[in-house]
């Protein structure tokens, strides 16, 4: 089993970084809402959490040098920020109780994915079933190894 990546992390500065939803500011015009990152409760520095670095370096190549002005929601283009921010939003437990009930919305949202994909397929709607397909390999990883 892979090193289980856990909601917290140690800051270079040895302080405590707790992850939370933050929103980051692109080239002053660009919105980018609802990013899983470590902030430190020391000196306040933030890194984006190691489960969404990639498809977040893909967004901001897509936006390019010039970007227009716009909001995007982070968690309508990486699924499991998407349920990241949503275990957050209904979350009323103890911070140490968080890592389960992430790894909960994980395991019911590819139940949720799956019974998508079984009735696209059935609709043979290939076009749908990709985009399944796609947002299921954005959460199986995290699932298998136990990375959050």
């Amino acid at each position: 089993m892979t090193r289980i990546v856990p909601l917290q992390q140690t800051c270079r500065c040895g302080g405590e970084m707790i992850i939370h939803m933050h929103t980051l500011i692109y080239k002053a015009r660009v919105k980018i809402e609802k990013v899983p990152v470590f902030m430190c409760q020391s000196c306040f520095s933030y890194e984006p959490h190691p489960a969404v670095k990639a498809d977040l370096a893909a967004l901001l190549a897509e936006l390019g040098e010039f970007p227009g002005r716009r909001r995007i929601s982070f968690a309508e283009r990486n699924e499991w920020a998407y349920v990241l921010n949503s275990t957050f939003q209904g979350y009323t437990g103890e911070e140490r109780d968080l890592e389960p009930a992430v790894r909960q919305a994980v395991a019911e949202r590819i139940d949720l994915l799956l019974d998508l994909l079984r009735v696209a397929s059935e609709l043979s709607d290939k076009k749908w079933m990709e985009e399944i397909e796609s947002r299921l390999l954005g959460l199986v990883p995290h699932y298998k190894t136990g990375v959050y």
